[in-house]
């Protein structure tokens, strides 16, 4: 039973080498001045699962992650959760082939944009967002008006630019809420937005 599920996943995981050559690293690598991050909507839960499969596939995949510590019966555990759950970062040469291959795999959604094109997150965000944790979020200035309806422009992270309105916000130590981002003619909800991204318009 275990060589079975073994042999499926290889197959499965050549085909998906073979579907997303379009949007390797390598033709990343060799064309790095046309090279674009793309915010990439995934099923919630599967962020994981698509980010090792992207890797695995050569693909270059950044899953925000922020490291999170529980108590359970009395001892500390710690573990990792998705950022901002249910989106990837996804960076490949704009091309209807490389779209496409990204798309027919398993637990996508789609690329986060409109009918004007996709959302392009700017390197500059990519590279601030990378090494934040929890701790220096924690510190970021927080505009404490912010509350349910208000209307913001992200100001941080792979969404920065993007309007949005807030849909309800959970005041603790490090401040989160729930907002829907408008892009271009869609809404898409993302859940657990650090506040202090948020700036009110």
């Amino acid at each position: 039973m275990e060589q079975r599920r073994q042999k499926r996943e290889g197959r499965v995981l050549k085909l998906a080498r073979a579907q997303l050559r379009p949007a390797s690293s390598e033709i990343v690598e060799s064309r790095a001045n046309d090279a674009r991050w793309f915010c990439l909507q995934v099923k919630n839960g599967h962020d994981f699962t698509v980010e090792k499969l992207f890797t695995d596939c050569g693909v270059q995949v950044l899953a925000p992650r922020e490291t999170i510590v529980k108590v359970k019966r009395g001892k500390k555990i710690e573990g990792e959760r998705a950022f901002f759950p249910g989106y990837l970062l996804v960076r490949l040469v704009p091309s209807a082939e490389a779209f496409a291959a990204v798309r027919k795999q398993d637990h996508i959604v789609g690329f986060v944009g409109g009918e004007s094109g996709y959302h392009v997150v700017r390197d500059a965000d990519v590279v601030v967002f990378q090494p934040i944790s929890t701790p220096d979020i924690a510190e970021l200035p927080v505009d404490k008006t912010i509350g349910q309806s208000s209307r913001c422009r992200i100001s941080a992270g792979p969404l920065a630019g993007l309007e949005c309105v807030v849909l309800d916000v959970k005041w603790k130590r490090e401040p989160r809420g729930r907002v829907r981002v408008e892009v271009g003619d869609k809404f898409v909800v993302v859940d657990r937005l650090p506040i202090a991204f948020l700036e009110k318009l």
